[in-house]
């Protein structure tokens, strides 16, 4: 058939390019926020080419969770309709199109299953979201305005009423909801001039030889009888290969390979091809890193598919350091940033290479798929995470990596704010917080990963910490994921969060939710490298300096010595509680005469500090006896403050020590 098919239709076309018309995508709005089950969006469609137009694809701006699966709709009116006043009227509207796929919010593709075809005229048009939240554009709020019309040759989308409304999941225009107007949809429209359209796509189109690929046929014909038959060619080789709709193909070698798909209508073949559309045995290089002993690093190979060849430069100096599938290396710095390079070989296909920037540490990452700020202007901003650690040691924070707006190679501090507890409800009291971290370091621009690495690392203990991670000199990155995520490992988990414009903790401040920390915190903890910490895990009460401050000047390692500091003492006199045992709820000080005073350790040793003129010190040496790592031995001081209470002492925050090596 399709050879009397070839032999009788002198008609051959190649399919033309797709062009889009679109609306914007300058979006930000949306219905709520998490967004409806369902939403629709309306516009008038003005086709002026005289063969009409064979619409194949939709972009739409969404915003929603990261691997969500949506559903795009597509209804039109009748030839010489309008939406306007048929927002609810359900047979004013026949569907002509659908796409279904999982996506990562913002600009997203649907490629139509069928396409359809919209002759010269005008007709309204319902976009149906369901699963999935909608962004769109008040026409009035950019500067200057938006246009009330996006035009290209072929068609016009008419926007100057445009609606968005919450609709049904069954129902484009079910609900009661009237919705706003004007409101712009940020879509793009694909189409090819004419009435017929060809695409295809395939599943998967990489991996080992041999290699199964599902062939979908996305092909539509607006001519009389519609499509006659399909042909298919699936390795360049000008020889129909199959005739199915939507066929199977095995490639049993390694190779490149370009298919084709032709179809047949009365008016004769249109073909669609695409190059190199299949490669088999080519690899996508990946690979994770794992500390697993004192600057020493585990590597391990996820490429897929499986290489047949390893080179490893895993410290940056362009020299293969392992031929290995799954190499360990050890490093001179125990948290420092190296580039990594993975070179793969498989079969007939050239080496694939992988550079990857890690850190010395372990590491637990949100995302880097960023692009929001503040503004464009801000001087600085803070992303807010809750951290959950459950390692019963702690962890201990060496440094991380930020996404921040201010530009490559200037400079750009983060200082790192916790509370105990969740961020939520404490924005805007600075009492409730403490700058556990601060380092100065030089960007590497928007989207990009900067390293920075704190010389006094931060310990945080075993339980849930709030944490403000500021950025000073721009807006930090972030993403809009339409509610919070969780990030976890085995440590530790990262709920994230919201963003703060400056000034930081100020009532007046700007917050952005739910929006997600663009960052990675890289650590180390006892049982990998025999990390030492010392780290905040409560307040204190205040004396009439402010609540006295509870930290070490150095760390608590085998041989050495934790200089502990309390500050705010009005005479620079204190007493010390050492304890093995933190109290799951403060014990108040009012039996002894200082109210509203938590004791949040148990007073197993204490000890009379002196100084002056408001800062007392005790070094507390560590024997070098292995067998202490990981002993936590938990402080807090008692501050000398005459007339405070009846006891005339203030009490200072709770703090962990964590004996490493």
């Amino acid at each position: 058939m399709l050879r009397s098919l070839f032999a009788s239709l002198s008609l051959l076309a190649v399919v033309c390019a797709q062009s889009p018309v679109v609306s914007t995508f300058t979006g930000g709005l949306v219905i709520s926020n998490p967004g409806p089950a369902a939403a629709t969006m309306y516009f008038d469609v003005n086709v002026v080419d005289p063969a009409g137009i064979m619409v194949t694809q939709f972009d739409c701006n969404i915003n929603t969770t990261s691997g969500t699966t949506g559903t795009l709709g597509v209804w039109i009116t009748g030839l010489g309709g309008t939406h306007v006043g048929a927002t609810t009227t359900a047979s004013l509207w026949t569907q002509v199109g659908t796409a279904t796929r999982t996506h990562t919010g913002g600009r997203t593709s649907f490629l139509l299953q069928t396409p359809f075809y919209l002759a010269p005229g005008t007709r309204g048009m319902a976009l149906h979201h369901v699963g999935m939240n909608p962004v769109y554009t008040n026409p009035a709020t950019p500067v200057p305005p938006l246009p009330t019309t996006y035009s290209t040759a072929e068609v016009t989308l008419n926007m100057t009423v445009a609606r968005s409304r919450t609709s049904t999941v069954l129902d484009p225009f079910g609900g009661t909801a009237a919705g706003n107007s004007p409101r712009h949809a940020n879509i793009a429209m694909f189409y090819v001039s004419g009435s017929v359209a060809v695409d295809f796509s395939g599943t998967p189109t990489r991996g080992a030889s041999p290699l199964t690929v599902q062939f979908t046929s996305n092909a539509a014909s607006g001519n009389p009888g519609g499509i006659i038959a399909y042909s298919w060619d699936f390795d360049g080789d000008s020889v129909p290969d199959s005739n199915a709709v939507h066929p199977q193909w095995t490639y049993v070698a390694c190779g490149n390979y370009t298919v084709s798909l032709t179809i047949f209508d009365s008016v004769g073949a249109t073909t669609a091809s695409k190059t190199n559309y299949v490669r088999t045995d080519i690899i996508v290089p990946s690979f994770t890193n794992t500390i697993i002993g004192p600057n020493v690093v585990q590597f391990t190979d996820t490429s897929s598919p499986t290489p047949a060849t390893w080179a490893w430069d895993l410290d940056g100096d362009s020299i293969v350091d392992s031929n290995a599938q799954h190499p360990l290396f050890v490093y001179p710095n125990a948290c420092g940033e190296v580039n990594v390079t993975l070179t793969t070989t498989l079969a007939c296909q050239p080496t694939v290479t992988l550079t990857k920037r890690i850190a010395v540490a372990s590491t637990i990452e949100t995302s880097f798929a960023g692009g929001l700020v503040t503004t464009t202007t801000a001087t600085g901003g803070v992303n807010f995470i809750d951290v959950a650690v459950a390692n019963p040691l702690g962890i201990t924070v060496c440094a991380m990596h930020v996404n921040s707006n201010v530009p490559n190679l200037s400079p750009l501090t983060i200082n790192v704010w916790q509370k105990e507890g969740t961020y939520v409800g404490a924005l805007t009291d600075p009492t409730l917080w403490r700058l556990v971290g601060t380092s100065t370091v030089t960007s590497r621009g928007p989207n990009a990963r900067t390293f920075v690495p704190f010389t006094s690392p931060i310990h945080l203990a075993a339980g849930a910490h709030g944490l403000g991670i500021e950025h000073v000199g721009a807006s930090p990155m972030y993403t809009n994921s339409g509610v919070p995520l969780t990030f976890s490992n085995a440590d530790v988990a990262i709920t994230a969060g919201l963003t703060q414009s400056s000034p930081i903790f100020a009532a007046t401040s700007t917050t952005f939710s739910p929006r997600i920390w663009n960052g990675a915190i890289h650590y180390a903890t006892s049982s990998s490298t025999g990390a030492a910490g010392y780290g905040y895990i409560g307040a204190g009460c205040p004396g009439s300096l402010g609540i006295p401050t509870n930290v070490t000047t150095s760390q608590p390692v085998l041989g050495g010595a934790a200089n502990i500091t309390i500050d705010r003492l009005p005479f620079g006199i204190g007493v010390m509680i050492l304890g093995m045992v933190r109290f799951p709820v403060p014990v108040d000080l009012v039996i002894i005469g200082m109210p509203g005073c938590p004791l949040r350790v148990s007073p197993d040793v204490t000890a009379t500090i002196v100084g002056a003129p408001t800062t007392a010190s005790m070094v507390f040496p560590v024997p070098n006896v292995p067998a202490l790592i990981g002993v936590q031995v938990y402080t807090q001081a008692l501050g000398l403050d005459l007339g405070l209470n009846p006891f005339g002492f203030s009490i200072s925050d709770a703090a962990v020590m964590l004996v490493g090596q």
